[in-house]
């Protein structure tokens, strides 16, 4: 049987949805609180903040090269350089590949607004001297590129010989909108008066694009995304044996080059490890000095 104690307590039980304000005491730190977040999201529609925004992504094929002439006693070996606003990018060296290298290196970076320049070098690697450049190009990326069409050129090359006139450059690119999240977005830091009283951090203007990648999308290549393996401690790892070069080469070399000392030749042999190609044609370089 039911007490009138218990019915009167049973009438008192709220059915239903429960109101907004239930269980909350409104204080002056979360009307501060309530404030400060409208003012965050005025500020964020203030610098047209989003949560997913798009960058412009460039892929770029290096395919190959024909080059006019040789600056090397043997044949060259060449590699490209290439600088995408403040991103630079290199092939690999084309042993031997003399005038007509092949490369066929994919590369993948940003767009930055206003850029609309690709810079190319493409350098003959040297062993004991530094790296010469052989020839260069400009090229300024077309509109209907921009525009997300296919581009398939053969790019004139610039050098000793004259504007144009150190035969050309074969690149494919392909550019397109990627989404990407922001770096900086609205926060809250305490104040140093009042611990209780947030102040707002208005997002500032980034320069340039940092992207966060998303699943699916390329990466950069040449830039590692994570902790490289170590090397194994109990593994025995082989040992490169070092090189000396026999008597039979070394006075084939004072043969062809008299005018230097027996050290000079042998520390030539140990560094190129006995290549005569590279060897006759570090001794040039260093005759021509």
């Amino acid at each position: 049987m039911t007490t009138p104690k218990y019915a009167e307590q049973r009438d008192k039980v709220l059915i239903g949805r429960l109101p907004e304000d239930f269980l909350r005491v409104d204080t002056p730190e979360r009307e501060q609180a309530t404030n400060a977040s409208a003012q965050s999201l005025q500020a964020a529609q203030q610098f047209n903040y989003t949560p997913t925004q798009t960058a412009v992504q460039i892929t770029m094929c290096i395919v190959q090269a024909q080059l006019t002439k040789n600056y090397s006693l043997t044949k060259m070996d060449p590699y490209c350089r290439v600088r995408i606003g403040h991103s630079i990018f290199e092939t690999h060296s084309d042993i031997r590949g003399g005038k007509l290298p092949n490369w066929n290196k994919t590369i993948t970076s940003y767009l930055a607004p206003g850029i609309k320049t690709i810079n190319i070098d493409v350098y003959d690697e040297k062993t004991l001297t530094p790296d010469e450049r052989i020839a260069y190009a400009e090229y300024v990326i077309p509109e209907e590129a921009m525009q997300g069409k296919f581009m398939d050129a053969w790019i004139p090359l610039s050098g000793k010989q004259g504007e144009g006139k150190e035969g050309s450059i074969n690149i494919t690119i392909y550019i397109r909108s990627v989404p990407y999240m922001p770096t900086i977005h609205p926060t809250y830091a305490p104040s140093l008066y009042n611990r209780n009283s947030p102040i707002m951090v208005a997002p500032q203007p980034v320069v340039g694009i940092y992207p966060q990648y998303l699943p699916g999308q390329p990466m950069p290549v040449g830039y590692p995304m994570g902790p490289q393996p170590l090397q194994n401690p109990n593994y025995g790892y082989p040992v490169s044996q070092p090189y000396s070069p026999s008597e039979e080469d070394v006075k084939q070399m004072q043969e062809m080059f008299p005018a230097y000392d027996k050290e000079v030749i042998l520390g030539v042999l140990e560094s190129c490890r006995g290549n005569k190609e590279q060897v006759i044609t570090s001794l040039l370089s260093l005759s021509d000095k």
